[in-house]
């Protein structure tokens, strides 16, 4: 019997869900808010893999333009934030609901 848990599943096809509605945004504000659901969702699969699995997931597509606070992107151009860790501005948050 596979070491797979449910909820291992349920996050991985959380995360292909958000990758697929990313791919197929078409205007920039649903392109935003559908990179801020991938990253989410990419936060939860690793939450729930734990570090050696993450070790293997392939790296997520940069935010698009206009996904991040302009505090945010100075913080990571100054390398005071890392974006893995990164949560969604206030505005983009009220959106996600």
């Amino acid at each position: 019997m596979s070491s797979v848990a449910l909820s291992d599943i349920r996050a991985q096809r959380a995360e292909v869900e958000a990758r697929l509605a990313y791919a197929h945004a078409r205007d920039a504000e649903g392109k935003v808010l559908a990179w801020w659901r991938l990253h989410l969702a990419r936060q939860a699969r690793l939450a729930a893999l734990g570090a050696d699995g993450s070790a293997r997931l392939p790296a997520l597509p940069d935010p698009p333009p206009g996904a991040l606070s302009r505090w945010q992107a100075i913080a990571l151009r100054m390398r005071l934030m890392r974006l893995d860790s990164a949560r969604p501005a206030g505005r983009v948050m009220r959106q996600l609901g």
